[in-house]
């Protein structure tokens, strides 16, 4: 879950080696915010009133929220991050950071599932094995 995400409105800018100012990181992460929030909405096919009224905000500010004019407060935040059960990449992040968040998510899955398989695959021996044992036991019964 979101426990504390700073976040500065205030364009800070770093020197790279030819010395022309870039922006730094943080303020591409304030610049997806509202993007990722409207897209996360979609995808949970919730309207603003609806996220506006968990949240105890209006309609409007959802919007603000949605193109860019407005950030919520600490405590919004968390209600949004809270709804949406979203991680500060789903909230923040570019597009490329978010696919890259739900790949990882898909190869520990992946992991999960592979490392299921192999350990049937090791019981197997052990499952004819007792099989084997089985059918003699039934055999011997048969012979008496």
């Amino acid at each position: 879950m979101l426990f504390f995400i700073l976040l500065n409105t205030k364009p800070q800018l770093a020197e790279c080696a030819n010395g022309v100012p870039i922006p730094l990181e943080s303020d591409f992460m304030i610049e997806n915010f509202g993007k990722n929030i409207s897209n996360l909405r979609r995808k949970k096919n919730v309207s603003q009133e609806e996220l506006a009224e968990y949240v105890g905000v209006g309609k409007a500010a959802i919007s603000k929220i949605e193109l860019g004019t407005s950030f919520p407060t600490f405590s919004n935040l968390d209600k949004i991050a809270r709804y949406f059960n979203a991680t500060a990449t789903q909230l923040f992040g570019s597009e490329l950071e978010i696919q890259l968040e739900i790949g990882h998510d898909n190869i520990d899955e992946y992991v999960k599932k592979a490392t299921v398989i192999l350990e049937a695959r090791n019981a197997i021996p052990e499952i004819l094995s007792f099989q084997e044992k089985i059918n003699n036991m039934i055999r011997s019964e048969k012979i008496e």
